[in-house]
């Protein structure tokens, strides 16, 4: 690690341009988050400062795992809890690190609740319930007990929203 770095002067650096930030400003971020060995609970305190901030590191978080998926399948058993202390809209972007990094084993009781409640909610998006439905679906291989109540929920869904939905579910339905 370089001894002038200071993870102090970079979360200020974040915060104050996070708000801004393009894809290439995270990219280099994302880069320097690997290199310097930044863990995310270091800067996760981002995700307590105004919306645009916090959302801008959201967007982070998953560039990290698209970087580096296994870094942030580390980093996931921290950010289940601290996501509890959040606003509650931003817990839902746990099925993005999911699908993108993976379960960890010692959350996976815990993932498996908040899915199906996403899946079923009338408050969530589409984008979120089509992550939830991907991640279960991986969750089933492992866990083939699932399958049943993650078809009905399936079926329950299916024809409530857009017909990119329906095609979505419909192909998972037939991969069951």
């Amino acid at each position: 690690m370089n001894t002038s770095f200071s993870i102090t002067d970079f979360y200020k650096e974040l915060a104050y341009s996070l708000p801004k930030s393009t894809s290439h400003t995270r990219k280099i971020w994302v880069n320097k988050i690997i290199t310097e060995d930044i863990a995310i609970k270091d800067i996760a305190n981002l995700l307590k400062c105004e919306q645009k901030t916090a959302t801008r590191f959201q967007w982070l978080i998953s560039e990290i795992g698209i970087a580096n998926p296994n870094r942030l399948l580390a980093e996931l058993p921290f950010l289940l809890p601290f996501f509890d202390q959040l606003n509650p809209i931003y817990k839902s972007s746990l099925a993005s690190y999911w699908l993108i990094a993976g379960v960890p084993t010692e959350n996976e009781g815990v993932a498996i609740d908040l899915l199906f409640q996403w899946l079923l909610s009338n408050h969530v998006n589409v984008t979120i319930k089509s992550r939830s439905i991907m991640v279960l679906f991986k969750l089933t291989k492992k866990y083939p007990e699932l399958k049943n109540e993650f078809v009905l929920c399936l079926q329950n869904q299916q024809h409530k929203y857009s017909k990119d939905f329906e095609k979505r579910v419909s192909k998972i339905l037939n991969k069951l």
